[in-house]
């Protein structure tokens, strides 16, 4: 994610150095004062123990936390695996994420980055950045 940050306007700072511990990445655009604090989830592994539910539900708390900061500067994001479990657990947020201004970040294989468009229907998935 922080390369893809990287190559786009952003200014990545080390990751899991943000103002709190549970931050995994921050970025500065290049041109302006946006600042973006991403929650990354990454794949799960079922052979020891992590329960997929309990990731998202995690990351949730920690966005509504964060999206209640006085920051106004601050854009909360979360990045997760594009694969369809996660679409699947993330189905019925997308208008949730909407209203509370949450990015969300769908991050493939292959590196490429997608977000989640508002006027593309959650079914249809994602739409790249510019």
């Amino acid at each position: 994610m922080s390369h893809w940050l990287a190559s786009n306007g952003y200014r990545c700072g080390a990751s899991r150095l943000g103002t709190r511990p549970e931050i995994d990445l921050e970025a500065t655009a290049v041109f302006g004062q946006r600042r973006l604090i991403v929650d990354c989830r990454g794949e799960l592994g079922l052979d020891v123990g992590q329960d997929p539910w309990m990731e998202i539900t995690q990351a949730f708390f920690y966005l509504i936390q964060d999206s209640e900061m006085p920051d106004e500067t601050a854009q909360v994001s979360l990045a997760l695996p594009d694969t369809s479990d996660f679409r699947r657990r993330m189905a019925g947020m997308k208008e949730f994420c909407l209203r509370q201004g949450v990015t969300v970040f769908w991050v493939a294989e292959n590196g490429q980055v997608r977000q989640w468009d508002p006027n593309i229907s959650t079914a249809s998935g994602a739409r790249a950045l510019p």
